[in-house]
């Protein structure tokens, strides 16, 4: 989980640039707001919310991979899924747990 400034916990993202391609931008996106590299990125589902379309991915890690924030990022953690709290987490990221992806619902 990544978090800005002041703001609550939310998944790393950001918008696809010209000529990428989801994965491609998916894959940039954890690089940029945690230094991972995602290992065997899955595409999960696509979905639209407010107009506007998420590519939501998944990805295996290494043990030794450490989230380091970056960018505009305040700070990373990995979190247990028995951990995703509601009331930590942006809006957006808590109605996609519980809304689109209940295999993951706390």
């Amino acid at each position: 989980m990544v978090r800005k400034k002041g703001g609550k916990w939310n998944f790393p993202g950001g918008s696809i640039e010209a000529g990428e391609t989801p994965f491609a931008a998916a894959a940039r996106e954890l690089e940029e707001e945690t230094s991972i590299t995602g290992h065997d990125l899955l595409h999960l589902c696509t979905i639209t919310v407010e107009s506007t379309i998420h590519h939501i991915y998944t990805t295996h890690f290494h043990a030794g991979d450490r989230a380091v924030a970056c960018n505009e990022i305040a700070a990373c953690k990995w979190v247990l899924r028995a951990k995703l709290k509601p009331s930590l987490l942006n809006a957006r990221a808590a109605g996609l747990i519980a809304t689109h992806l209940p295999a993951l619902s706390v």
